[in-house]
């Protein structure tokens, strides 16, 4: 620590870059503080410092592996309040403030806290200090000697709330527990009573005051009891296809809005706790002029007057209907058991034809999804679709879910005698769905140099990415900006892995996902504490949408 105030000192008043003379770790009471990085700017990205807390006193039974995740969710947020608290502008640019992203309402992985056995391991961002480009050393001395320590004392076991982190896990391991019954129930997802499902606003994942709660209806209600102790009540949404109903602004959008985000554990207060889906969901929207690179979409669209190849087909500005059965094919090549859609986010062609159009429009290439909906059932994957005005759907849904004022209804059997009265007329003939082919990316489809440079950056809701641009505005599924830059790096270290083996699409993923399993967020930066965790439906959303994309042929 001495060694560290003696530097600045030598340094106070020299230009900016006379910082790099404080690379080294340094000694401090109960922790030892490392430079990652040092900015050369105060105008910058700001400078990341590791601490590493050989003794910081968390008990075993926090640190299991099953559980390990909600302890650095806890301490990062933990981390996340202190930085807040000891952050103040002290000079030019960025000098003087402290930093890790928001943590938001899921509980996730994240690169800036982890535990490697009982040694704990914690970044943050600190703009060092600068009126112009001179550096100001009395206020670099006051944030590295006085407010760091101050944040690392904050994170020992001694200076949390041990009831508070103890419930914390509870609730995740309950969370857990519940996700892995659902399997064994025959469920998809899992929405609680009393869970507040609207949220504050649309640019707001907090709850929304005086929201109904949710309450199931007596026929879908299962009463599950779990190994740690918890019952929970509420309505199970079984495997096959589930139609969500009713009036407009009645909650069938804000219902599967919360099943697309029960992918994640959500903290307590957040009113979703008990929203749980399977993990490997996957939302599927209308995306016009993305890009689709060698991918079978024939199982939806076929004869192109064109003569264009649907098993093999590429396109740098899909259509509607084209750019959903395209990411319907990527789906079950990356790997899904559930399919979630809202018709105000579909191409309408694709999803439906009436007698009328079919009589109207002799060649049509588009097979509707609604035809194809029971034979994915029979692949094992299930649908989840919300539709206020597309009553075909009555005639293959398993289950029938209707809205009223946020509260849902089961309307399974009066929809079957609906259609007893208004029998569907239309059915086509196609040939059986067939399961997509595997594709092979080539190396240098997923190279990150653009210009000979490596280009890795996240600006807004883009990927800018070698020489592509990545819109993810629709990756509905993505809850934090921080995990843009999980991806980010993800397809960096997707470009590593392939140039060493030549991959399947869905093995280089699970090539990733082990890589992640066994060296963490060291697999995609050491540095960085600003990455948060994804899953491999997220990133290959990305890589499928790459506009370099080469697909062995």
């Amino acid at each position: 620590m001495e060694n560290l105030r003696r530097k600045i000192r030598e340094i106070d008043g020299r230009g900016y870059k006379a910082y790099k003379n404080l690379r080294g770790i340094y000694r401090f009471r109960g922790f030892n503080l490392e430079f990652l990085k040092i900015q050369g700017d105060p105008f910058a990205t700001p400078s990341v410092v590791l601490l590493t807390f050989p003794r910081p006193g968390y008990p075993p039974e926090t640190l299991r592996e099953e559980v390990r995740t909600a302890t650095e969710d806890f301490v990062y947020r933990r981390l996340y309040d202190l930085c807040r608290q000891e952050s103040a502008r002290e000079g030019s640019g960025g000098s003087g403030r402290i930093s890790v992203p928001e943590p938001g309402q899921a509980v996730l992985s994240r690169s800036a806290v982890r535990f490697r056995g009982q040694e704990l391991l914690v970044k943050f961002y600190v703009g060092l200090p600068a009126a112009g480009r001179r550096i100001l050393g009395r206020e670099a001395e006051a944030i590295l000697l006085r407010k760091v320590p101050r944040i690392g004392q904050g994170l020992l076991y001694s200076s949390i709330n041990p009831e508070k982190l103890k419930a914390h896990i509870h609730l995740y391991l309950c969370q857990n527990q519940l996700r892995e019954k659902l399997e064994e129930m025959g469920l998809v997802a899992f929405v609680g009573d009393g869970s507040v499902l609207p949220r504050a606003s649309g640019i707001s994942d907090l709850p929304m005051r005086g929201a109904k709660f949710f309450m199931s209806p007596r026929s879908l209600r299962k009463e599950i009891a779990l190994p740690c102790g918890k019952k929970v009540v509420g309505m199970g949404i079984p495997r096959g296809i589930t139609l969500i109903s009713g009036g407009g602004y009645h909650g069938k959008t804000t219902l599967l809005e919360a099943i697309q985000n029960g992918i994640y554990n959500h903290i307590e207060g957040d009113g979703r706790e008990w929203v749980i889906t399977v993990r490997d969901a996957v939302k599927i929207r209308s995306e016009d002029g993305r890009s689709v690179k060698s991918v079978d979409i024939s199982n939806f669209i076929r004869d192109l007057p064109s003569g264009i190849n649907t098993q093999n087909f590429s396109s740098e500005d899909a259509s509607g209907s084209t750019s959903m059965a395209a990411s319907i094919s990527e789906a079950l090549e990356v790997g899904t058991s559930l399919l979630l859609i809202d018709e105000d986010t579909t191409a309408t062609n694709f999803m439906i034809k009436d007698e009328r159009m079919a009589e109207l429009i002799r060649k049509e290439p588009i097979i509707p999804f609604v035809e194809r909906v029971k034979e994915l059932k029979e692949m094992g994957i299930s649908t989840i679709l919300v539709a206020g005005g597309a009553g075909e759907y009555l005639t293959v849904a398993d289950l029938v879910i209707v809205m009223e004022e946020y509260l849902p209804s089961d309307e399974t059997a009066e929809a079957k005698r609906i259609i007893s009265r208004y029998p569907a007329k239309f059915k086509g003939e196609f040939p059986p769905l067939q399961f997509p082919k595997p594709r092979t990316p080539l190396p240098e489809g997923l190279s990150p140099y653009h210009r000979g440079k490596e280009r890795i950056k996240v600006k807004g809701d883009r990927i800018l990415y070698g020489a592509d641009e990545i819109d993810t505005h629709s990756f509905e599924q993505i809850k934090s900006p921080s995990q843009l830059p999980t991806i980010a790096h993800g397809l960096r270290l997707l470009f590593d892995l392939q140039r060493k083996h030549s991959l399947t699409l869905r093995e280089l993923l699970l090539g990733w996902e082990k890589e992640i399993e066994e060296r963490g967020f060291d697999a995609l930066s050491r540095i960085s504490p600003a990455l948060f965790g994804i899953r491999r439906q997220d990133l290959a959303m990305a890589l499928n949408r790459l506009r370099r994309l080469k697909i062995l042929i």
